[in-house]
């Protein structure tokens, strides 16, 4: 072999390495940075990102049932969405607040029928609440003062979340006094 043959090998050598290289550097652009400690800015803006931003009643889904199964509104099916800043589904956590009121159109303050407060703060209680293939919350309210009469209702639903924000929604319904449905699960 001359020297010819060995200083274009040599040369030959140098630009795959020099390609293999620079290839190295080029995939290594694509993976995260190392994993660091985050400062608070970050790690906040991150929980305002998952957490709910907004919490929205089903009106077509919420409706007054009967725990004991005989047609007798004794309690309520409160069908809820939770949906994070960019308006997809999420999980919640929180404690939320309902309350049942009666209220005729000319008030502006109803009559407190119910209050429930319910907290979501485990795996347990999500499962308990959360149905995975609509991924809408169920809560069944039951009633601790006999059979919802007929009349003009305001349900309200207040979710507290733990950065200490509130989520709030609100369903008007009529109810006519008439037989509902069992309460689907139990």
């Amino acid at each position: 072999m001359g020297k010819g043959d060995r200083n274009m090998r040599q040369a030959g050598m140098r630009h795959i390495l020099a390609a293999a290289v620079g290839t190295a550097v080029l995939a290594g652009c694509n993976h995260p940075p190392p994993a660091r400690p985050g400062d608070q800015g970050e790690l906040a803006a991150y929980v305002e990102l998952v957490l709910p931003a907004r919490i929205e009643i089903q009106r077509y889904l919420t409706k007054p049932v009967s725990f004991a199964g005989d047609g007798k509104a004794d309690g309520l099916e409160v069908i809820l969405a939770a949906y994070d800043a960019a308006g997809d589904l999420t999980k919640v956590v929180g404690t939320f607040h309902f309350e049942l009121q009666t209220r005729r159109l000319s008030d502006r303050i109803g009559t407190r029928v119910a209050f429930w407060p319910l907290d979501i703060n485990s795996y347990k209680t999500m499962h308990m609440y959360r149905d995975s293939l609509s991924r809408f919350y169920d809560f069944p309210l039951q009633l601790e003062h006999g059979p919802l009469p007929a009349g003009q209702y305001v349900l309200t639903v207040w979710l507290h979340l733990p950065t200490g924000r509130r989520l709030f929604d609100e369903y008007e319904f009529s109810y006519d006094g008439g037989g509902v449905p069992p309460l689907r699960r139990q």
